[in-house]
């Protein structure tokens, strides 16, 4: 299967991710089977997904005339069945439960094409756990969305272990998400909080020990953040960052300057390797930008 092939796509969930993923892929003008638990759950789906377009519409990304017909592109339906045969890709968006997507995925086995992409948008469950024991684990992926998903670019592609994944099958799902304007990355191993939960955590954990010393307040917090390194994160990420903070050294420099004057008990040898090895990594990055976001230092810079 090719991106082009992919021309229906089936939201199983309508939760607060998987009415916003109904919103991006409506918006986007792929027709979508959305699967409900219960039929109740229409009025409430429709309400919702209208809210996002119409929030949309109202800050100019398209006029709200054209809202009707992005909601007719909405099957509702509580037929597992009938939700995902004619789907190419299914992005399931149900309860952070392991046996519950399991189990899910056993009956989506049963009525979906082989070839048609699971995408589950699991935030923290690895997708080597959910297609455990599927017929076709080398069609699954998880695809975790930042939410709200229509609003929020980033898509982390995980691929399950053990021989049981396909780096195709990632590939693929991360040129569609390409397509409506996401931007995906495919993790090299199944991990836990996959990159931005983990980092998210991080931050998370030194903001609380700094609450809890005395240090600042939590507004003093959400301030040094909104206003200080996130904003530049925002354009860049960290890495970038340390790249322009290295001047002509680059990261690698500066890493050298940093650990070099720590207590840090990596030898010199050791602390080359590692900013040699930091130095390349982030070259191989710029050089996959365009140049009208910077791809050398002095771009990167003025950027």
């Amino acid at each position: 299967m090719e991106v082009k092939d992919i021309n229906k796509i089936a939201v199983i969930g309508a939760g607060v991710i998987g009415n916003s993923w109904t919103a991006n892929f409506i918006w986007k003008e792929y027709p979508v089977n959305l699967w409900l638990f219960t039929a109740e759950e229409e009025n409430i789906a429709k309400q919702e997904i209208q809210e996002h377009l119409e929030g949309l519409a109202i800050n100019g990304v398209f006029g709200k005339e054209k809202i009707p017909e992005m909601m007719k592109l909405i099957n509702y339906t509580s037929s597992l069945e009938t939700a995902v045969k004619d789907a190419q890709l299914i992005q399931e968006s149900i309860i952070e439960n392991l046996e519950i997507k399991q189990k899910l995925l056993a009956d989506i086995d049963k009525f979906a094409n082989p070839d048609a992409i699971f995408a589950s948008s699991t935030s923290y469950l690895l997708i080597s756990d959910i297609a455990k024991f599927s017929q076709y684990s080398k069609r699954c992926i998880g695809a975790h969305p930042y939410n709200p998903p229509h609003l929020i670019p980033l898509v982390e592609i995980t691929i399950p272990e053990d021989d049981k994944g396909s780096i195709e099958t990632a590939e693929l799902a991360a040129e569609f998400y390409k397509t409506i304007n996401k931007v995906p990355v495919i993790l090299k191993k199944d991990v836990p909080g996959f990159i931005a939960n983990q980092i998210q955590t991080a931050v998370s954990t030194i903001c609380g020990e700094l609450l809890a010393n005395g240090v600042c307040t939590a507004e003093d917090i959400d301030k040094a953040m909104s206003f200080g390194p996130g904003l530049r994160w925002a354009t860049m990420g960290p890495y970038l960052i340390y790249q322009l903070g290295g001047g002509k050294g680059g990261i690698k420099g500066l890493t050298l300057h940093i650990r070099g004057e720590s207590e840090d008990l990596m030898s010199r040898k050791e602390l080359e390797t590692y900013a040699n090895f930091i130095q390349g990594e982030v070259d191989k990055e710029m050089a996959n930008r365009p140049p009208e976001f910077g791809n050398d230092n002095e771009s990167l810079r003025k950027f």
